[in-house]
C-alpha cells in the first residue's frame, strides 16, 4: 500500500492482514509527521542562522527572500499539521498525501539556498551551512517513519546541491566533502529503509496482538456469558424445584406434631424419614440458592469487631449433635479471653460450618477441631482440622469448584451437591479472608483462615450476637395468610391451627381486604410473591392501606438476586420456599415481637 492510497481508509473489520498492516503503518507515519509538524517553529531557528550566514557572505537581499519562503512553506505545513490533529481520527488519514507533500516544498525551498553559501571564497560558510541543513535532514529523516518517499522530497536536492557545490569547488578537500555528503545521504535513506522494514515487522506484531487480544475478549465474553447463564439456570432450577416441595415441608411439620402426639411407632418413622428427606433436599436448594447470590454480587458484609472464639463456640453448638451421630469429636481450642477479628458473624459462621459440616461428612474416624489464636502479623489465625481421608495434592483447588466433590463417583445426594467449598471460596473473597489448605492422603486436612484484626469492644456494650436467640412464650398469633396455591394455603393453615392459633387463609388481594373489613385482626401477614392475578407486593400495599403498620413476611421461591432488595423495602422477613412449619412460626414470633420491642421503646419514657 503506498502512502497516496491513505485517502481511502481501509476498513479493520473483514480486511486482509496485509491491509490491516498497511493501515497501521499509515497511521504511525501520521502519528510522527503530526509530532514532527509540531516542532517546526524550532526547526526555523536553524534556517535564520543559515540565512545570517549567507548574508554574512555578502548576499544582500536573496538570504531574507528565501528566509520569507521557507517560514510561508513551514507555516503552512504546521497550520495543516494543527487542522489534521483537530479533525475525527477516523478520517486523518486521508490528509497524509498533503502532509507527504509539504515535505516536497520544504525539500525545494530549503535547496534553493545552498548555491549562494558558495557565494564567496572561504570553507567556513559552505561548511556551517552543510552543517545545519544536514542536521536538519537527519531530524526529518527519523520522523517520516520509512517513508521513502517522503525522504527523497525533503532532503535529495539538498543533498545534490551541497556535494555539487564542493565538488564545483574543486581541489582535494572539495571533493572529500562531496563525497563525504553523497555518502551520508546514502546512509540515510538505508536508515530510512531499515525504519520502514522494522515498523512493518512491529505491525506485524502488533497486528498479531491485537488478533490475541480480540480472541481474549471474545473468549471472556463467552466465559462471562456462561457464568450468568449457569447463575440465570440455579435461580430458575431452584425457584421451579421450590414450588412442589413448599406444601409439602408445610404437611411434612404437621405430620411431625400429629406423630408425636401419636403412639403409632410407624407414623413416627415415616414422619422421620420424610422430615430428614426434606430437610436435605431443602439443603441442597439452599447452596444453589447461596451461588446464585454471591456469584450476583447481591449479599453485602456487614463488618464489624467479634470475638472469633464465640462465633467457634456457637458453630460447634450447632454442628454437636450431627457430629456424635456419626461418633465424631467436635471441639474447640480458643483462649478465654476475646480474639477480636474484623468480620460479619453471619458469614463467617457460614464458613466454618461449611467447613465443619464437609468435615463430618467425609471423616470416618477421629473427629474435627476448630482452634483460634492470634497470628505474628497480627491478624486472627482460625483452623478447621480433621482427621478425615486428606485431599491429594493434584485435587486441592479442584475442591473449591462447583458440583466437584472427592470420593463421591455414584453423586450420593446425602453428601450435597458439592458446593460446600464452592460457598465457603466466594464468601471468603465477600469478607476479604485468606484461605489455606494444607493436607495430605491418610493424614487429615486443615483449612486456615486469616482475618484481620479489630479493636476490642468497648465492655460496657452487649456483645454482638451471631445469631437471634430468643425463647418464645408460646405466644399464640393471629395470622393472614395470602396464598393462590390452595395445596399449601391448607397447608400452612392446617398447621398454624395445629399450634392453637388464629388465621385468616385468602387466594387474593381482594379476599384479604376483605377479611379484614369483616374484623379480622391480624398480628402479621404472610403473602407469597408470585400470585397469578398479583404480586404479593400489590397485596402488601392494598393491605396497608387499612393496617400501615401491619408486618409482612414475603414466603417466595424466586431467587432472582435482583428480587431481594426490592422485598427487603416492603417485608420484615423473606423466606425462601420449601419453608417447613417450625421456621415459619419462629419467624412470624419473631417478626411480631421485634415490633412489639420498637413500640415499647417508642412509647417508654425518656
Amino acid at each position: 500500500m503506498t502512502e497516496t492510497s491513505a485517502s481511502a481508509p481501509v476498513p479493520l473489520a473483514g480486511a486482509s492482514r496485509e491491509a490491516r498492516i498497511g493501515r497501521r503503518i499509515l497511521e504511525r507515519r501520521l502519528q510522527l509527521i503530526l509530532e514532527y509538524s509540531r516542532r517546526l517553529p524550532l526547526n526555523y531557528l536553524g534556517y535564520i542562522l543559515v540565512a545570517f550566514i549567507v548574508w554574512r557572505q555578502g548576499v544582500e537581499l536573496w538570504p531574507w527572500i528565501w528566509l520569507v519562503l521557507t517560514g510561508a512553506v513551514m507555516v503552512y505545513r504546521w497550520r495543516l499539521g494543527l487542522a489534521v490533529e483537530r479533525v475525527e481520527p477516523e478520517v486523518q488519514l486521508q490528509y497524509l498525501p498533503r502532509l507527504l507533500r509539504g515535505f516536497d516544498f520544504n525539500g525545494v525551498s530549503t535547496a534553493s539556498i545552498v548555491p549562494f553559501a558558495f557565494y564567496a571564497p572561504g570553507d567556513f560558510a559552505p561548511m556551517a551551512v552543510a552543517a545545519v541543513l544536514m542536521a536538519g535532514c537527519t531530524i526529518g529523516a527519523a520522523s517520516v517513519a520509512g517513508s521513502q518517499r517522503a525522504f527523497v522530497g525533503f532532503c535529495t536536492l539538498t543533498f545534490c546541491c551541497l556535494a555539487g557545490g564542493w565538488a564545483w569547488r574543486g581541489s582535494a578537500v572539495g571533493y572529500m566533502f562531496a563525497a563525504g555528503i553523497v555518502l551520508v545521504y546514502f546512509m540515510l535513506l538505508a536508515t530510512v529503509r531499515d525504519q520502514g522494514r522494522m515498523l512493518h515487522k512491529l505491525m506485524n506484531v502488533l497486528d498479531d496482538n491485537a488478533l490475541l487480544s480480540e480472541v481474549v475478549r471474545q473468549e471472556r465474553d463467552r466465559a462471562t456469558a456462561a457464568s450468568e447463564a449457569k447463575t440465570r439456570f440455579f435461580a430458575a432450577a431452584s425457584h421451579d424445584l421450590r414450588q412442589p416441595l413448599h406444601a409439602l415441608s408445610i404437611n411434612a411439620t404437621t405430620l411431625d406434631i400429629l406423630a408425636r402426639r401419636s403412639p403409632d411407632p410407624l407414623l413416627k418413622e415415616v414422619s422421620r424419614g420424610i422430615g430428614s428427606a426434606l430437610r436435605q433436599s431443602s439443603g441442597l436448594l439452599d447452596g444453589l440458592l447461596d451461588i446464585s447470590r454471591l456469584d450476583a454480587h447481591t449479599i453485602e458484609a456487614r463488618f464489624a469487631p467479634h470475638d472469633i472464639g464465640a462465633v467457634l463456640r456457637a458453630s460447634r453448638d450447632e454442628y454437636a449433635a450431627l457430629a456424635a451421630q456419626q461418633g465424631l469429636f467436635l471441639k474447640v481450642t480458643a483462649p478465654e479471653t476475646p480474639l477480636w477479628g474484623l468480620t460479619d458473624a453471619d458469614q463467617l459462621i457460614r464458613i466454618v460450618g461449611n467447613l465443619v459440616n464437609n468435615a463430618i461428612k467425609f471423616t470416618t474416624r477421629g473427629g474435627v477441631t476448630l482452634s483460634a489464636e492470634a497470628a505474628a502479623d497480627g491478624r486472627v489465625l482460625v483452623r478447621v482440622s480433621d482427621t478425615g481421608p486428606g485431599i491429594p495434592e493434584s485435587e486441592r483447588e479442584r475442591v473449591f469448584e462447583e458440583f466437584y466433590q472427592i470420593g463421591n463417583p455414584s453423586r450420593d445426594r446425602s453428601q450435597g451437591l458439592g458446593l460446600g467449598l464452592a460457598i465457603v471460596r466466594r464468601t471468603a473473597e465477600l469478607l476479604k479472608i485468606e484461605i489455606g489448605l494444607q493436607s495430605a492422603p491418610g493424614r487429615g486436612t486443615t483449612f486456615t483462615l486469616h482475618i484481620a484484626p479489630a479493636a476490642p469492644m468497648d465492655e460496657s456494650h452487649p456483645a454482638v450476637s451471631t445469631a437471634l436467640a430468643r425463647s418464645f412464650d408460646g405466644t399464640r398469633l393471629a395470622v393472614l395468610l395470602v396464598d393462590d396455591e390452595a395445596e399449601v394455603l391448607s397447608a400452612m393453615c392446617t398447621y398454624l391451627h395445629q399450634l392453637g392459633w388464629s388465621v385468616k387463609g385468602v387466594a387474593s388481594g381482594a379476599k384479604a381486604e376483605q377479611a379484614l373489613a369483616e374484623g379480622f385482626e391480624p398480628d402479621v401477614m404472610v403473602v407469597d410473591y408470585r400470585l397469578r392475578e398479583e404480586t404479593g407486593l400489590d397485596v402488601i400495599e392494598r393491605v396497608r392501606w387499612r393496617r400501615p403498620l401491619l408486618p409482612a413476611v414475603i414466603v417466595t421461591g424466586e431467587t432472582a438476586p435482583s428480587r431481594f432488595r426490592e422485598f427487603s423495602t416492603v417485608a420484615a422477613r423473606i423466606l425462601h420456599k420449601p419453608l417447613d412449619g417450625d421456621r415459619l412460626a419462629r419467624t412470624l414470633q419473631e417478626v411480631v415481637l421485634a415490633l412489639d420491642e420498637e413500640t415499647s421503646d417508642a412509647v417508654a419514657p425518656k
